[in-house]
C-alpha cells in the first residue's frame, strides 16, 4: 500500500517537534506555517514547504493541524487559500490542536458534509514529551478511522486514548488541562506560602518526593521553574489561559459549575496581563510573589 502523503500545519513549540518525529518515522511530510521562517529547518532537511494551506491540501492525503485554537484553525481552513478551498474530499483531517468543544463540533459537521474523514486528536503533554515522542493522543474518532491512522499517531505519541466520536477527544483534553491548571496553581500557591512563612520552597518538593500520595512526575518537571524562579515555556501561559476559557465556556453551556477553575483562570489572566503571556504556565508563581510584595 502506498504510504500517505502527509501535510503538517503549525510549526510552533509542539508542532515542530511532532513533525520532526513523523520524519524520523519515515513519513512523507510537507509543511506549512504562517511564519515562513519556521519552515526553513524542514526545507533544509529536504522537505517541501507549501505556499498556502490550500496548496498543501491539494497535494496531501492526510492533513494534520497543530495551531493555537479556534481562530487559528479558522484562518488555515477557511478563505480562498484555506484547506477547504482545495475540495479535498476523500482525504483525512487530523486536528491535534486544542480548540473549543463547540468549534470541534462544527468542524466535524463540515468534514462530514465535505466527505473528509475527521479525527479529533488533541495531545496531552508539553515540549519535552513532544520532542521525545511520548505525548498522549486523546482521540475522538470512529473506530475504523482511528485504527487506520493509529500507527501514524503513535509516531508522535506513546499511547492513543479513544474517548469516543468527535468532539470527545477535545472534551477530554479540556478536562485534562483543567486538572493540569489546578495542579500548577496548587504547586505555585504552596511554594508561595512556604516563602511567606520564611521556609525554603524546596522543602515542598522534598516532602512531595518522599510521600507516596504526593510524589508526582509533573511536580518534578516543574521543580526548577519554581526554585529558580525562571519560566522557559514548555506549555505557554497564553495557551493554558485559552484552554481554561474553553473549559469554562463548555461548562457554562451545560450549567456545570467550575468554581476552582474560575479562580485559576483569574490568576492566569493576571499573570498574562503582567507580561508573562509567552512564559511557562508556572509563571503564575511570579504573580503570587508579586502579590506578597504588595
Amino acid at each position: 500500500m502506498t504510504p500517505p502523503r502527509i501535510g503538517f500545519i503549525g510549526l510552533g513549540i509542539m508542532g515542530s517537534a511532532m513533525a520532526k518525529n513523523l520524519l524520523k518515522a519515515g513519513c512523507d511530510v510537507t509543511v506549512w506555517n504562517r511564519d515562513r521562517k519556521k519552515t526553513e529547518e524542514f526545507q533544509a532537511l529536504g522537505r517541501e514547504a507549501a505556499p498556502t494551506p490550500k496548496a498543501l491540501a491539494q497535494r496531501c492525503d492526510v492533513l494534520i493541524t497543530m495551531v493555537t485554537g479556534d481562530e487559528a484553525m479558522e484562518a488555515v481552513l477557511g478563505g480562498p487559500d484555506g484547506v477547504f478551498a482545495a475540495r479535498f474530499g476523500g482525504s483525512t483531517l487530523i486536528n491535534m490542536s486544542t480548540v473549543s468543544s463547540a468549534y470541534c463540533e462544527r468542524l466535524a459537521a463540515l468534514c462530514f458534509k465535505e466527505a473528509v474523514t475527521f479525527l479529533d486528536c488533541p495531545v496531552a503533554g508539553s515540549k519535552p514529551l513532544a520532542e521525545n515522542g511520548t505525548l498522549l493522543v486523546l482521540a475522538g474518532a470512529g473506530e475504523k478511522a482511528l485504527e487506520k491512522r493509529r500507527s501514524l499517531l503513535l509516531s508522535m505519541g506513546k499511547a492513543v486514548i479513544h474517548a469516543g466520536p468527535p468532539p470527545a477527544g477535545t472534551r477530554l483534553k479540556l478536562c485534562v488541562n483543567l486538572l493540569l491548571a489546578q495542579m500548577t496553581s496548587g504547586l505555585c500557591e504552596s511554594a508561595a506560602l512556604a516563602k511567606a512563612f520564611g521556609l525554603d520552597p524546596g522543602l515542598i518538593f522534598r516532602t512531595a518526593e518522599a510521600s507516596p500520595a504526593l510524589d508526582c512526575g509533573y511536580f518534578r518537571m516543574k521543580k526548577d521553574n519554581i526554585l529558580k524562579e525562571e519560566f522557559p515555556p514548555a506549555f505557554a501561559l497564553k495557551d493554558l489561559l485559552k484552554d481554561l476559557r474553553y473549559a469554562l465556556a463548555g461548562a457554562a453551556s451545560r450549567r456545570q459549575e467550575l468554581p476552582v477553575t474560575g479562580a485559576v483562570e483569574k490568576l492566569a489572566a493576571k499573570t498574562y496581563n503582567s507580561g508573562e503571556r509567552n512564559s511557562d504556565l508556572t509563571a503564575m508563581y511570579k504573580s503570587l510573589l508579586a502579590g506578597e510584595d504588595k
